[in-house]
């Protein structure tokens, strides 16, 4: 049974895996991206890069097979893997960054695809405080650590809370596929 409001969440990597994965994208970051880029009129404050999918392939693999797996079982969506020629966002939040509420919508000039999931991994390497993440469908924050995969409809509105203390990084990829119809 498709619930198209599901969240799927997952363990996948280990902290020492964590440490390796972030080495690895720190070496293959193409551009820093700017605030402003993403949702409109919305608190964004971190350090965002862009990063090539294909050099981490081997490394990220499971993570992105479990976000196919969450696609075939709870949600059923047309969406093209092109692993090797798609970019993922590397989000770092020191204390104070945030994500206010937004929808990873795809810019609607470009009707040709649409984002049809947001996959993310939590890849801090140490204890952080504050930025819980929360879906609007869902009560209260999703159980987020380090180390593990979450999938949803990327049209669900969802936010990232203030860091009060430490660091909070995230790797995310969005699924897309035909435009919606």
């Amino acid at each position: 049974m498709n619930n198209k409001l599901s969240i799927n969440t997952f363990e996948v990597f280990t902290q020492e895996q964590v440490v390796k994965i972030n080495k690895e994208i720190k070496k293959n970051i193409l551009r820093t991206q700017q605030s402003s880029d993403g949702a409109q009129n919305v608190s964004k404050i971190g350090k965002f890069s862009i990063v090539r999918c294909g050099p981490l392939m081997e490394l990220i693999h499971p993570w992105l097979y479990l976000c196919q797996e969450s696609n075939k079982k709870l949600f059923g969506y047309d969406i093209e893997w092109d692993f090797h020629l798609d970019t993922l966002s590397y989000n770092v939040y020191d204390t104070d960054g945030e994500y206010g509420w937004h929808v990873d919508a795809t810019d609607k000039n470009i009707i040709v695809r649409d984002s049809k999931l947001t996959c993310l991994l939590n890849l801090s390497e140490k204890q952080y405080e504050g930025g819980e993440f929360h879906v609007i469908s869902h009560e209260g924050e999703q159980k987020f650590s380090s180390g593990m995969g979450i999938v949803f409809t990327s049209l669900l509105a969802h936010k990232v809370t203030p860091i009060t203390k430490g660091e909070r990084i995230t790797l995310t990829y969005w699924a897309s596929g035909a435009a919606w119809r």
